[in-house]
């Protein structure tokens, strides 16, 4: 008798400890939910829908529908190590925008196995200029055999994204 006693008396206790568990879970959300609000000036979950909106605009929201989708990135920067004022823009073109951008051939790179184009731009005095493949290659560190130099173009067709660019810029190609 005595152990069926102890028995129920453990199993309550453990039925105590979920409901303080989930009350805490419950708590540690609704805390972390107006903070979010706090900090971001949005309601949580509802696609960038202001907090404090009047009921017209989130009609307006809500009949809008979903934000049209943006184009991917195709700019990627990075500043050398050598002058801190000195900045430099690398630009990815997919096959077609290799061709119909910059006058390449679409069908060489998808022979050769190229999956995109990098092309280097410098900022200098405000504007952008080329910035040689050679010193993309080096800045990069390139691996031979992943890409190949477009002399005319100045540009570099590689095989796989360099090391460094997000996996986002894959959406670019």
């Amino acid at each position: 008798m005595r152990t069926l006693e102890m028995l129920f008396v453990f199993e309550m206790l453990l039925v105590a400890l979920m409901i303080v568990v989930v009350v805490a879970g419950i708590v540690y959300i609704a805390i972390h939910d107006r903070r979010i609000r706090r900090e971001t000036g949005r309601r949580v979950g509802t696609a960038d829908i202001a907090v404090g909106a009047t009921s017209q605009e989130l009609d307006k929201v809500m009949a809008e529908g979903p934000a049209p989708r943006r184009p991917p990135q195709r700019d990627f920067y990075e500043r050398l190590e050598l002058e801190k004022s000195d900045e430099i823009r690398f630009h990815l073109y997919s096959r077609d925008q290799y061709q119909s951008e910059l006058g390449g051939d679409a069908g060489v790179l998808e022979r050769e196995g190229f999956v995109g184009v990098l092309k280097a731009y410098r900022m200098i005095d405000g504007e952008w200029y080329d910035y040689p493949p050679q010193k993309a290659e080096d800045l990069l560190r390139l691996e031979s055999g992943d890409y190949k130099i477009d002399e005319e173009r100045n540009a570099l067709l590689f095989r796989k994204l360099p090391h460094g660019f997000p996996l986002s810029a894959r959406d670019a190609l």
